[in-house]
């Protein structure tokens, strides 16, 4: 399974499926919520992924063990299948059988924290048990994403990678359509398009100027940081509502909503799936996507021509958005002090962020590493260093509390469909959209 399809697939369908059961195991067991139990010398730890990252987590726990011999992590995976995944966490929590550490993701990790799955490790990095490093070496944009919305003094997850999205561009696509323009820093929304649709008309359609964007209509990691340069609020904590669907917002969707036909394919509310429509194909000119792309592309793209350049901006603001999946340590772990032992072995730059960046080509999401980590010099594609700038600019907000995120996803594809296959105007079918979303935020809120 690729890169794409391990994180990308996985986080786009993740949220709120077969979450419920979360929410049913109510507050559970308390214990151990600050992070001091267990041994770490002689240790036998239990790690949860999901399948796809089973194969990098077991090489970083080979490493780890090669290190400390008298330590042993035990790789569980778990299925790729969202609803699956969803549930066998949830099982575990009712039944206190949860490992010592699992696999988090961004959107995901509010859920998770609301209903007692994950442990505070505020304390514990704040009583020295990540060793030498503190909360502010790690860049905290995408540590933010584990804090709880409500509860910014609390992290319940640490990222692995700090992926960030970039424009890659393959430049054996536009040669062999007779476009002689490329991408660059400074190009605009629109003149990617323009370029997307030469590459379209001169070829015939034989190639595709541009991997669809929005996907199905809602891709966050677009959709996100484009409706921000142009002034929306994706989703406001104190009024627990969005504006995703009125104002400013709107201008974003008709830039995004033009991607569809001669820039990239006719629009689908299927996600993307056909292999000849995708960047790895070899046969599309471009494509916004994050860096976690680059290893399965190195291999896919092999003899091709490809890079990356910056996202346009919008307003001055750049474009570039971001996430990423973390580490957890359970609070029902009997282990957790062996569990930070770990963490502060996989978060050391000579230990397992070496060992991340060698298998997985992952970013540091510390400090030390965007700035000097050994993934800058791996190749392709050239200009891999635009993701340390983008890493430390993407927008990385729009989060939705709990299983919204799913919701709002609905409600988008939704818009997107009225518009685009039934003639709807984009101010009526958003409107709806932010109209249903509000709704569902305050009956889940029990404000309705």
């Amino acid at each position: 399974m690729s890169i794409r399809m391990s994180r990308a697939t996985f986080l786009r369908a993740a949220a709120g499926a077969g979450l419920g059961a979360f929410v049913a195991s109510g507050c559970g067991s308390e214990q151990n919520n600050r992070g001091g139990a267990g041994s770490v010398e002689g240790s036998h730890i239990i790690l949860q992924t999901i399948t796809a990252l089973e194969p990098n987590f077991k090489k970083f726990a080979e490493a780890y063990t090669k290190q400390f011999p008298d330590r042993t992590v035990e790789v569980r995976a778990t299925t790729d299948s969202p609803p699956d995944y969803a549930q066998q966490l949830a099982t575990a929590r009712m039944s206190d059988s949860l490992p010592d550490l699992m696999f988090n993701v961004d959107f995901l990790a509010d859920t998770l924290a609301d209903n007692n799955v994950t442990l505070d490790l505020a304390p514990g990095i704040s009583e020295g048990k990540l060793g030498s490093l503190t909360i502010d070496d790690f860049i905290d944009r995408f540590v933010g994403q584990y804090r709880p919305l409500g509860a910014d003094d609390q992290i319940t997850g640490l990222p692995v990678s700090a992926d960030s999205s970039a424009l890659f561009v393959n430049r054996t696509v536009f040669d062999a359509a007779g476009v002689s323009e490329l991408p660059t820093a400074s190009s605009s929304w629109e003149d990617l398009y323009e370029l997307a649709r030469q590459i379209h008309n001169n070829s015939d359609g034989t190639y595709l100027g541009m991997e669809r964007p929005l996907d199905n209509g809602a891709n966050r990691l677009v959709y996100g940081p484009v409706l921000r340069a142009f002034g929306a609020t994706i989703y406001d904590f104190d009024t627990n509502s969005t504006d995703i669907g009125s104002g400013a917002a709107l201008d974003g969707w008709r830039l995004l909503l033009d991607s569809y036909g001669d820039v990239s394919t006719p629009y689908s509310a299927k996600p993307q799936s056909d292999p000849a429509e995708r960047f790895d194909s070899g046969n599309v000119g471009m494509a916004v996507m994050s860096s976690a792309n680059v290893p399965g592309l190195r291999g896919a793209l092999e003899g091709q021509d490809w890079d990356v350049v910056p996202m346009p901006e919008i307003n001055g603001q750049s474009t570039a958005g971001g996430g990423s999946y973390g580490l957890s340590i359970a609070q029902t772990s009997p282990n957790q002090d062996a569990a930070f032992a770990f963490l502060a072995w996989f978060y050391d730059s000579d230990g397992g962020m070496k060992v991340a960046q060698e298998v997985a080509n992952a970013i540091p999401p510390t400090l030390e590493g965007i700035k000097n980590g050994a993934w800058r010099e791996q190749t392709p594609p050239e200009n891999i260093a635009v993701f340390a700038e983008s890493a430390q600019s993407a927008e990385l907000g729009g989060r939705f509390p709990g299983k919204m995120q799913s919701q709002v996803s609905q409600a988008l594809v939704t818009a997107a469909q009225q518009v685009l296959l039934e003639d709807r105007s984009i101010d009526d079918a958003y409107g709806e959209a932010q109209e249903t979303i509000n709704t569902t935020l305050k009956e889940e809120s029990g404000d309705s």
